[in-house]
């Protein structure tokens, strides 16, 4: 079997798949990535990559690894093929890992990558959180002391997950990537009745949805009209409603919030 289908494979077995029935989101994707695994690679980093890369993968006697690119590939599969196989004709070796420990080094790696660019932010973090509160964004969204709604993604840590450029796109263009956690259901019943609200979890039989009002309900298929899964945001785009700099300001201020690594709670 080729490198490419074992690791797709591998992928494949450690992904749970958190909907079920006819309309499938499973998503291809790191299956290790909470904060708790971003520590546990961090100490397989120190004790496997730090003599050669430095105790913060910013570099020393090998390349630094906090740049955002990777020289043999930055998806996830070329990461997990460079660490368990190494690369010929270099002192880079394959470390013999088990498949979690390769993944949590990968999560390690990329919020490395992300607490980089958070500190190369250009816009004050905190008249980035004052329009946060000017937009309402808290109706929707939790952020770390910003009590707030559930409809949208917690957002207490989102600087330890996605990148400047990642989170300007979700201000400006929030369709371009959206989490199947996020998913909408937009149904009528076969008396009429509109139903609406995020789609929780789907099976055979039935949906359950988080609705306007934050309840969470069970639907039955046999009881709707019609139904569709709408895979856009309920988020509105704020291109044209924010001045460039005031943009740059409310990036700064989500990619402040972040998980601190251990590394840096000991400095």
């Amino acid at each position: 079997m080729a490198w490419r289908e074992i690791g797709l494979f591998a992928a494949l077995c450690c992904v749970g798949v958190r909907l079920g029935g006819q309309d499938s989101s499973a998503v291809i994707r790191n299956p290790f990535a909470t904060r708790e695994d971003v520590a546990g690679g961090e100490r397989s980093f120190r004790s496997q990559c730090a003599a050669c890369h430095g105790p913060d993968a910013s570099g020393a006697a090998a390349p630094s690894l906090t740049t955002g690119t990777f020289r043999h590939g930055n998806s996830d599969e070329a990461l997990f093929a460079t660490i368990t196989k190494g690369v010929a004709g270099t002192p880079m070796v394959g470390f013999k890992l088990n498949g979690r420990e390769v993944w949590q080094l990968i999560s390690f790696l990329r919020s490395a990558n992300i607490a980089k660019g958070a500190g190369q932010a250009p816009g004050n973090p905190e008249r980035g959180g004052q329009i946060f509160d000017d937009n309402g964004c808290a109706q929707c969204h939790t952020a770390a002391s910003k009590a707030g709604g559930f409809t949208g993604p917690d957002l207490t840590e989102i600087g330890s997950r996605r990148t400047l450029a990642q989170l300007q796109t979700a201000l400006l263009d929030p369709d371009a990537e959206v989490d199947p956690d996020y998913w909408s259901l937009r149904a009528r019943t076969k008396t009429g009745q509109m139903i609406g609200g995020i789609r929780m979890n789907e099976d055979t039989d039935s949906f359950q949805i988080l609705d306007s009002s934050a309840r969470l309900r069970s639907v039955w298929k046999a009881d709707l009209a019609s139904y569709e899964i709408v895979r856009t945001s309920p988020m509105p785009s704020l291109k044209g409603k924010l001045k460039p700099s005031e943009l740059e300001d409310l990036v700064a201020y989500l990619a402040s919030l972040r998980a601190q690594s251990s590394h840096e709670a000991q400095q």
